[in-house]
C-alpha cells in the first residue's frame, strides 16, 4: 500500500506524526469535559402560564384551550399534554428527534403572542422552557437542623448560596423550602364593605403607589442632577400610610400590615426533621468533577461558620462523586482488559518485541481517539468511555492480521522491506474492508435518525468508529516500519502449540468440506435454536439492577391542607424508623405538598447491604400502616 512504502521510505516524518498525536491525545485528555451523560437536547418544551387565584376549570377554558390551538399549527409537533391546575397551565410539547429547540421556541412564542389579546388581561408572563442533559443539578443537598429553620432564608441565602454562586464553573443555585419574608396584607371584610372599597382598584393603586424609576437628568450650569422621585414603600409604615381614597382613608385602617414568611403549601422531612433543599448547577462545557469538588470544599467551609453551627448539610445526590466511580470502574475494566489482551497476545506470539509492537497500536489508537473527541466537541462521559473499553479489544486486530502476512512473505523472501510490502499487499484490502464492516454496524446511529436508543448510542459510535479508523492507520503505516526494523525470524518461531491449533484447525475445515450436507443442517438447527429462547428474553433500554433508592409515592383520594398530608407522611416515617434495624436503610427523604408525597429510603451502596430491596419492599407493603387520606406504593428508582 502507499502509506506502507510512505512509511518506509520517511520513518522519522511518520514516528514524529505519532509522537505529536500521541502529545495531543494525552493534553487533550486532561482537558476533555467529565460528565455523568452527555449533554443532550431532549426533544421536549414546556410553556408555563402562571395565572393565581382561579380555578382550575376556568384556566382550562380561558388559557389552556387557546393556547393550545395556536401551538397545535408548530411544524413537528408530535404530542401536546396539559395539565391546568388553580394557578396556571403547563402545556408539555413533543417534537421530532433533531429539532431545533432554540427555533421551535421562538416559534411558540410567537403564536402565544399572536392570541395575546383572547388571554385574560391579567396574565403578565408566558414562560417557554426546553430540556438538556445539563439541566439535572449537579449537586442535591438538604439541610436540616435541631432549631426552626422556617426564617432563616436570608441566613442561607448569604452564607450558603452566595458563597456557592461564586464558584468557577457553577451556572445557579436552587434554594427551596424556605422563602423569602414578605409584606402581608390582611383586609378586615367589614371595614372593606363599610368603606366601600373596590378590591381591584385598591391592587391597582397599590402597584401604581410602589414605584423605581429615573425622571431623567436636569442642568444648572456646569452641574448636571439625576432626578428619581421617591417612590418605593421601604417600611411597614409607609404601607400603612398609602392613602386609598379621596377621604383620606389609609390602608392601616382597613387592614393589618405584617412582614413575616410567606405560608407554604409544601415541605420537606429529612430523618423526621423539616428540611430545606439546595440545587447545584454547573455551567454548560464546565468539567463536573472540578466543579463538584471545588463546591463540596466550599460546603464544608461553610459548615465551619459560627451562623451554621448545629446546621446539617446532607447530600442527596452528587453526580461529581457518581461519575468518578462509574469512571473508575469502566477504566479498571478497560485495564483488565488490556492486560488480558496482552497475554493473549504473548501466549500465541511467544515473543516479546513483537508483543509490545502490537500491543502498541492500543495507546496510540486511544490517544488519536482522544485528540479526535476534543476537536469534535465530545465529553468524556459513561457512554464515550464505554466505546472506548469496547474497542480496545478490536484495535490490536489489524495489527495482529499485518503482522502475520509480513513474517509470512519473509519465510518467502530474505529481504525485509520487499517482504513488509508484500505482505502489507495482500491482506491490505482484507484489513479495510474488516474495519469497515465493523465500523458500519455503529455510523447508522450517528447518521441515521434519531431515537430514544440512537441519541445516546451515537456517543459510544463515535469513540468505536474513530478508534478503529486509528487502528487502521497504526497497523498500515506504524507497525510495518517497527517490524522491519526490530523484528527479524518468522512470527511463529516461539508459538509451538500453534502448528497443533493449525493442523486441528486444517482436519475440521476439511471434513466441513467433505460433508457439506451435514454441515449446513448443524447450521440451520444452531440459528433455530436460538428462536425458543429469545422469546423470554426482556428487552429494556438500560438493565434493571438494585438502585441505592427505593421510592414511596403517595397516592391521595383528595386535595388536603399541608398539615394533614404532613400527618400521614409522619405516620410512615414513624413505622420506618421504629424498624430501621430490620429494613437496612441510612436515611429516609420525604417531600410532600397539598396533592401529593412521597418518600425515599437511601439504601447503603451494594456491598455493605444485608438485603436486596425486593425483600425490603415486601416487609414495609406487609406491614406498612393504613392511611385515611390514601394509599401508599414503591416505585423502585432503578437505573432501568
Amino acid at each position: 500500500m502507499n502509506l506502507t512504502a510512505l512509511s518506509l521510505k520517511r520513518p522519522v516524518t511518520v514516528a514524529m506524526f505519532f509522537v505529536c498525536m500521541t502529545l495531543i491525545g494525552l493534553i487533550a485528555g486532561q482537558r476533555l469535559p467529565l460528565e455523568s451523560l452527555p449533554d443532550i437536547e431532549f426533544p421536549f418544551m414546556v410553556v408555563n402560564v402562571p395565572y393565581r387565584n382561579s380555578t382550575p376549570e376556568e384556566v382550562e377554558r380561558r388559557i389552556t384551550r387557546p393556547v393550545e390551538e395556536a401551538i397545535a399549527t408548530l411544524p413537528g409537533l408530535k404530542r401536546i399534554e396539559s395539565k391546568s391546575r388553580d394557578d396556571g397551565v403547563e402545556i408539555e410539547l413533543q417534537l421530532d428527534w433533531g429539532a431545533d429547540l432554540a427555533v421551535k421556541g421562538v416559534e411558540a412564542r410567537d403564536k402565544i403572542d399572536s392570541i395575546r389579546d383572547k388571554l385574560p388581561d391579567d396574565v403578565q408572563r408566558v414562560q417557554v422552557f426546553k430540556f438538556s442533559g445539563s439541566d439535572q443539578p449537579m449537586l442535591q443537598l438538604r439541610i436540616s437542623a435541631d432549631r426552626d429553620l422556617s426564617g432563616a432564608y436570608e441566613m442561607l441565602d448569604r452564607n450558603l448560596k452566595r458563597r456557592l454562586e461564586r464558584i468557577a464553573g457553577v451556572s445557579k443555585v436552587e434554594l427551596y423550602g424556605v422563602e423569602e419574608k414578605q409584606v402581608r396584607i390582611m383586609l378586615a371584610a367589614d371595614r372593606v364593605a363599610s368603606h366601600g372599597i373596590d378590591i381591584a382598584k385598591l391592587g391597582a393603586q397599590l402597584q401604581k403607589a410602589n414605584f423605581a424609576l429615573s425622571a431623567g437628568q436636569l442642568t444648572d450650569g456646569r452641574l448636571r442632577y439625576t432626578v428619581r422621585p421617591e417612590g418605593e414603600l421601604t417600611t411597614l409604615d409607609a404601607v400603612r400610610n398609602v392613602v386609598i381614597d379621596a377621604s383620606g382613608l389609609r390602608l392601616g385602617d382597613i387592614a393589618e400590615v405584617q412582614y413575616t414568611d410567606p405560608e407554604l403549601t409544601y415541605g420537606r422531612h429529612l430523618n423526621r426533621r423539616f428540611a430545606i433543599g439546595v440545587n447545584v448547577f454547573k455551567e454548560t462545557g464546565a468539567n463536573l468533577v472540578e466543579v463538584g469538588e471545588r463546591a463540596k470544599a466550599e460546603i464544608e467551609r461553610i459548615k465551619e461558620l459560627p451562623e451554621m453551627k448545629g446546621i446539617r448539610l446532607f447530600p442527596m445526590q452528587d453526580q461529581s462523586q457518581e461519575v468518578k466511580q462509574s469512571l473508575a470502574d469502566l477504566l479498571e475494566a478497560g485495564a483488565i482488559g488490556a492486560v488480558l489482551s496482552v497475554l493473549v497476545l504473548w501466549l500465541f506470539l511467544r515473543d516479546i518485541r513483537m508483543t509490545l509492537i502490537v500491543t502498541l497500536s492500543v495507546p496510540l489508537s486511544l490517544c488519536m481517539t482522544l485528540a479526535a473527541m476534543y476537536f469534535l466537541g465530545l465529553t468524556l462521559n459513561i457512554l464515550t468511555l464505554m466505546g472506548l473499553m469496547l474497542a480496545v479489544g478490536m484495535l490490536v486486530d489489524n495489527a495482529v492480521v499485518v503482522t502475520e502476512s509480513i513474517f509470512t512473505e519473509r519465510l518467502k523472501t530474505g529481504d525485509a522491506v520487499e517482504a513488509t510490502l508484500s505482505g502489507v499487499r495482500k491482506v491490505g484490502m482484507a484489513v479495510v474492508a474488516g474495519t469497515l464492516t465493523t465500523a458500519i454496524v455503529f455510523l447508522p446511529n450517528v447518521f441515521g435518525a434519531q431515537n430514544e436508543i440512537t441519541v445516546f448510542m451515537s456517543q459510544v459510535a463515535f469513540t468505536i468508529t474513530i478508534a478503529l479508523a486509528a487502528s487502521l492507520l497504526v497497523a498500515v503505516t506504524l507497525i510495518p516500519q517497527l517490524t522491519t526494523r526490530m523484528v527479524s525470524g518468522d512470527a511463529s518461531g516461539g508459538a509451538r502449540f500453534l502448528v497443533v491449533l493449525s493442523a486441528f484447525y486444517a482436519r475440521t475445515l476439511g471434513w466441513t468440506l467433505r460433508h457439506r450436507g451435514w454441515t449446513s443442517l448443524m447450521i440451520v438447527v444452531l440459528l433455530g435454536s436460538v428462536i425458543v429462547p429469545l422469546k423470554f428474553v426482556k428487552t429494556d433500554m438500560f438493565p434493571a439492577e438494585d438502585g441505592t433508592r427505593l421510592l414511596m409515592q403517595y397516592n391521595l383520594n383528595g386535595v388536603y391542607r399541608v398539615d394533614k398530608v404532613e400527618e400521614a407522611v409522619s405516620t410512615i416515617e414513624n413505622y420506618l424508623f421504629a424498624n430501621q434495624a430490620s429494613l437496612g436503610f441510612d436515611s429516609v427523604y420525604s417531600y410532600f405538598d397539598v396533592s401529593s408525597a412521597q418518600t425515599v429510603l437511601i439504601m447503603p451502596e451494594k456491598k455493605l447491604r444485608k438485603r436486596s430491596n425486593a425483600s425490603v419492599m415486601e416487609e414495609i407493603r406487609a406491614q406498612m400502616p393504613k392511611l385515611a387520606i390514601g394509599s401508599v406504593s414503591f416505585e423502585q428508582n432503578r437505573s432501568g
